[in-house]
């Protein structure tokens, strides 16, 4: 889980130096809440994989 968010982190420090931050927002900012809309959808029992 660390390495996932060390991951992600990352990759938005590289978008926001090399591209329009406000823009990296919006998109980032989309995904989290497509994110959350498949996850509305899983299981809430323990699974491996949802």
């Amino acid at each position: 889980m660390v390495s996932e968010a060390n991951h992600y982190t990352m990759f938005l420090g590289f978008a926001g130096q090399y591209g329009d931050r406000k823009e990296v927002d919006e998109k980032w900012e989309g995904l989290l809440d497509y994110e959350a809309e498949i996850m509305k959808d899983l299981s809430k029992s323990e699974t491996i994989h949802g």
